[in-house]
């Protein structure tokens, strides 16, 4: 005769707690990865927006210093004063496409838009910060001087003096706040612009 303690038949419960552990350990194994897909995703954020800051910086940091050296060789050097607008803005599409080249192996379009938003942006407010203290507290006569050079430039072109009355009035009713602030839209104008095309060809589909 077998004993029925030889063989002994699982319980229901048995089975249910042996299915509760596996439950159990699937879980477990399931955290790690979902803890390194969040871990993954957050690095490639934090990738995608250190790229445009760290150009935005240095965009600002190349723009306010060549407005910088504009302003100090004084409103005489007029050549430099009407170039400045140019250089400012080969420059920051120069560094704009170099930004977005970084990123456009994990940006679309969109992402590419965003990213040159956040690279205007901080470069802004460098440009904004830079060019207020230059005109406003290094330089705070140079608006004035300009305002006298302009009025001496415009007379010996031959022009109305009703046209150099208005130019002049203008030069002089601006002020370093106004002048820093149109600097700072500029250079986000200028960065989103630039960034809508380089995003065309740069961006995650055409790498």
């Amino acid at each position: 005769m077998i004993s029925s303690r030889a063989c002994p038949i699982p319980t229901p419960k048995r089975n249910s707690q042996n299915n509760a552990n596996r439950g159990r350990n699937g879980q477990a194994g399931q955290c790690p990865r979902l803890a390194a897909t969040i871990h993954n995703e957050i690095n490639s954020w934090s990738t995608q927006v250190n790229v445009p800051v760290r150009y935005g910086l240095i965009l600002g940091v190349v723009a306010a210093l060549i407005s910088f050296v504009t302003v100090a060789m004084g409103p005489q050097m007029s050549v430099m004063a009407i170039v400045f607008p140019l250089v400012a803005t080969v420059v920051t599409i120069v560094i704009v496409f170099l930004g977005l080249k970084e990123t456009a192996a994990e940006a679309t379009w969109v992402g590419q838009l965003v990213n040159s938003v956040i690279l205007g942006a901080v470069a802004a407010a460098i440009v904004f910060v830079v060019s207020w203290l230059t005109l406003g507290v290094v330089f705070p006569h140079y608006l004035a001087e300009s305002a006298a050079a302009a009025e001496h430039a415009l007379a010996n072109a031959g022009l109305a003096p009703e046209m150099i009355e208005q130019q002049v009035q203008n030069l002089e009713e601006s002020t370093a706040i106004g002048q820093a602030f149109a600097g700072a839209v500029g250079t986000v104008v200028t960065s989103v612009i630039a960034g809508a095309i380089i995003g065309i060809f740069k961006r995650e589909s055409r790498v």
